[in-house]
Order: structure tokens, then sequence, then C-alpha cells
């Protein structure tokens, strides 16, 4: 059995819960107002980059190396979706909001390209031996 570290395990977790997230936008876009309706594209887009999260965050946790480049991806495109909010949200606790999110998917990338991460990827794509 491989271990896995630490800032891996963070690292998922932390993915599929703000990936959940991402699925539940629906739910919340429901209750926006009709004059500030948010557009058909964005929500879908929302939904599938939460189920790209979700099996990002599965492909971290089984130690696969797509996992990696997929919770990449996946964590770039969350900053590119939140990162306008910073100076544009319309009030203080939105710019706040879009801030801690952007900061959030920044650690994921960072604890998915640490060296103990690197290594456990690795050490999981090398072929193990049988002992006889």
């Amino acid at each position: 059995m491989r271990s896995r570290p630490q800032a891996i395990a963070v690292a998922a977790v932390v993915l599929a819960l703000l990936s959940v997230l991402n699925l539940l936008f629906p739910l919340w876009a429901s209750t926006v107002q009709p004059e500030e309706e948010i557009p058909a594209v964005v929500v879908y887009l929302t939904v599938l980059v939460g189920v790209a999260g979700v099996v990002a965050a599965a492909g971290l946790w089984t130690l696969r190396k797509w996992g990696i480049w997929l919770t990449i991806v996946v964590s770039v495109l969350n900053i590119l979706d939140a990162a306008p909010g910073i100076p544009f949200a319309p009030s203080g606790a939105w710019q706040v909001a879009a801030t801690v999110t952007v900061l959030i998917y920044v650690l994921i990338i960072v604890l998915v390209v640490l060296p103990t991460s690197r290594r456990a990827f690795a050490s999981a794509d090398r072929p193990r031996s049988r002992v006889r």
C-alpha cells in the first residue's frame, strides 16, 4: 500500500469540498433576482468544473498522475472564475469571498507540487516487485 502525503490528502479533501459547492451552484443561482439573472452558460460551466474537480480529487486521493494535472487545470479555471470578483464584486463581502477563493485554489496548487507530493506520485508510477 502506498503512503499518501498529508499535503495530498488535504488538497484532495479541500478540492472535493469546493467542487461539491460548485455542483450545488445551480440551487443558489435559482434564488437570484430576475434582474440579476446568471447566464445559463455560467451555471453549466460551473457544474462541469465541479464534476471535473470531484474526479480530480479522486485522482489525487488514489495517487494517479493525471490527478495532479486535472487538479491544476480545475484550480486554474476556478482562479480565473473568481479573480475578477476581487476588484469588481458588488460589495466588500463578495470581494473578500473572491479573494479567499483564489487563495484556497492557489494553496491547492502549491500542495500538489510540493516535493513530497511529487515524490509520492513518482513512486506510484514505479512497478512493484513481488517478494516470493
